[in-house]
């Protein structure tokens, strides 16, 4: 039985991406700040990736919002997402173990064409969290180029569903929404992103461990090929309530966020082609089942 480490394993994608290991009968590891785990102790990162076969790394500052609110928290997000993936990348070349990294489609940033291809389009990020988690890919790549370390960059887009971090701008919606509060909506709502249901990025997470040999050495974006603008969304969140709640919300729109990406437009044939995978769940049906979940929070 093979054994795979996953950092981060208490977070809302990592906690459903070990139970789906689990099920799969892989053996499994955690390591999470929550527990005291300390990715920037190389020492005990050393002890953790030599025992296991496989590492997810899934681990990260997120939210790219706290990043930006200062230097401070800047510096701090930059150790959390680099420092740290530096320590497993090292470790994982010194022990010839597999790695493979939760990235963003954030790293592509404003770009002028469209759909953004993993190979060909050249990333524009455009803020410190997307840089970081750019930066990282490619001390990964480094690694597997100079000590022929295994890598597998997984690009995931913004992930929504059961159990989603309550910084996400979904959940505020719906936590507006169902407070009675107005929805708030960043400058004119035309922003869009490729929201993409969390079981189906588990499939896509998992789908590289069936086909090695192709998923070795490469990037793949992992996201659902609908694209959702801010103000659809809260526009859909809002006819939810209307239909099951028979209750109105009212949507106003405040100050756009600095260095917003505005539109996304994700190419994912290349995890079609080479791993089997495409998003199974649509808009509509991942929403309704998140508004369910989000009753029993709010």
């Amino acid at each position: 039985m093979e054994k795979i480490l996953v950092t981060g394993h208490k977070g809302f994608i990592a906690s459903r991406l070990t139970a789906r290991l689990v099920g799969m009968d892989y053996e499994v590891e955690g390591y999470d700040v929550v527990d005291g785990d300390d990715l920037l102790n190389l020492k005990a990162i050393t002890e953790v990736v030599e025992r296991n076969d496989i590492v997810f790394h899934i681990a990260a500052e997120a939210d790219l919002t706290r990043m930006a609110k200062s230097t401070e928290a800047g510096f701090n997000g930059v150790r959390a997402n680099v420092e740290a993936t530096n320590n497993i990348a090292l470790t994982c070349a010194q022990h010839g173990k597999w790695l493979l990294f939760a990235s963003t489609v954030c790293v592509y940033g404003n770009v002028d064409e469209h759909p953004e291809l993993e190979d060909k389009t050249l990333p524009n990020a455009s803020e410190l969290y997307a840089c970081s988690k750019y930066a990282a890919e490619w001390l990964i790549r480094g690694y597997g180029l100079n000590y022929s370390m295994p890598w597998t960059i997984l690009r995931f887009a913004t992930i929504y569903g059961e159990g989603m971090r309550n910084a996400l701008g979904l959940y505020i919606f719906f936590r507006q929404a169902l407070s009675g509060e107005p929805i708030t909506v960043h400058g004119d709502g035309t922003q869009n992103r490729v929201l993409t249901y969390v079981e189906d990025l588990v499939d896509g997470i998992v789908a590289p461990l069936a086909r090695r040999s192709e998923a070795q050495g490469q990037i793949f974006n992992l996201c659902s090929p609908e694209s959702i603008s801010a103000i659809k969304a809260a526009q859909d969140v809002a006819k939810i309530l209307e239909v099951h709640e028979g209750r109105s919300s009212q949507i106003v729109h405040i100050e756009q966020r600095k260095n917003q990406t505005q539109h996304e437009e994700v190419d994912v044939s290349k995890a079609e082609r080479l791993l089997g995978w495409k998003a199974k769940t649509s808009w509509d049906e991942g929403l309704l089942r998140t508004y369910c979940w989000m009753k029993t929070q709010i």
